[in-house]
């Protein structure tokens, strides 16, 4: 029998398992994927020069907090963010008021736990499903810095996928405003390709608002197969396993050893200090995904603000 791997597709408002065999793994894993690059391109976009606070940065697909034991513990997954002390979490499959979690509101729960400030942006509506007014499930960002906006922005493909959205937050790290973008992407390809073209567009990412001062990109692009509007992330972001030297980090699959599905990005004026996938303790079983953590430092505030400053004359010129 020959080993495989199943990812499931929406087809008319169903669920189908699509079978990858090893041998297609192998070809998908060895292929040029450009999300990834040849660790060579960090030598072309080598780390920034930021001399501003260092920032933690993690994002997490909790899988609802459901483990790979399949028990409900909301508590390893706040364990998990404890243990390595981020200071931002971009956080993806995360429910409200839903019964088979216990009708709790999780990104409340995990901000309380963790003692952070937290947005939550819904995504999918199962009041229908659940026969509760309240029910959603969607992505959150969770934050030892106050936020000071946000935005949510639905970058749903065709009626017959499941919804994606982007979750923008501002945050004041220390009188710097930083933009943390968390995504969920959708399986298939036309989906992924169409998503991130409206995620770099004009609408979201590269809107004058968000031109002034640093990003971080993080989050679940499920990019399992490359697409090709990935190319031109890399136009805009640094990736953080290319320019710490890492090839590939991996974090689903079973012994997470498939699929590089979680990512985080930075914008150039961000350096990057450390990055890695956490493999030990409860993080190994709290969800069906593993986390990822980066080190980051952001450039001062003097050179932030003066970003800043700059856009809004630029938008104000050519409004």
């Amino acid at each position: 029998m020959v080993p495989f791997v199943t990812i499931q597709f929406r087809v008319k408002g169903t669920l189908r398992p699509a079978v990858l065999s090893n041998k297609e793994m192998t070809k998908s894993r060895s292929q040029s994927n450009p999300l990834i690059f040849d660790p060579a391109e960090a030598n072309v976009s080598p780390p920034g020069t930021a001399n501003g606070p260092i920032l933690r940065a993690m994002t997490y697909n909790i899988h609802h907090g459901v483990g790979m034991d399949r028990r409900y513990d909301l508590n390893r997954i706040a364990e998990v963010i404890r243990n390595n002390n981020p200071d931002v979490v971009a956080l993806q499959e995360v429910e409200r008021f839903r019964p088979r979690t216990k009708n709790d509101n999780q990104p409340s729960v995990l901000a309380k736990k963790l003692g952070m400030h937290y947005s939550f942006a819904p995504v999918c509506n199962f009041s229908n499903i659940d026969k509760s007014s309240r029910s959603r499930y969607g992505i959150a960002i969770l934050s030892r810095y106050p936020i000071t906006s946000r935005e949510h922005f639905d970058i749903s493909f065709g009626s017959a996928n499941e919804p994606r959205g982007v979750l923008h937050a501002r945050l004041n790290v220390n009188g710097i405003g930083l933009h943390v973008f968390c995504v969920h992407l959708g399986l298939r390809y036309r989906e992924r390709n169409y998503q991130i073209e409206r995620l770099l567009s004009e609408e979201i990412i590269n809107h004058a608002r968000y031109n002034g001062g640093p990003k971080i990109l993080l989050g679940d692009f499920n990019n399992w197969w490359p697409v090709k509007s990935a190319r031109y992330v890399h136009t805009h972001f640094h990736n953080a396993c290319v320019v710490t030297g890492q090839k590939r980090l991996r974090t689903f699959g079973k012994f997470f050893n498939y699929l590089c599905l979680d990512y985080i990005f930075t914008s150039r004026d961000v350096s990057i200090r450390s990055c890695d996938v956490i493999r030990d303790g409860e993080a190994s079983r709290a969800s069906d995904h593993r986390p990822v953590v980066c080190t980051l430092q952001l450039p001062d505030k003097k050179a932030a603000t003066g970003a800043e400053k700059s856009q809004s004359i630029s938008s104000q010129v050519s409004a």
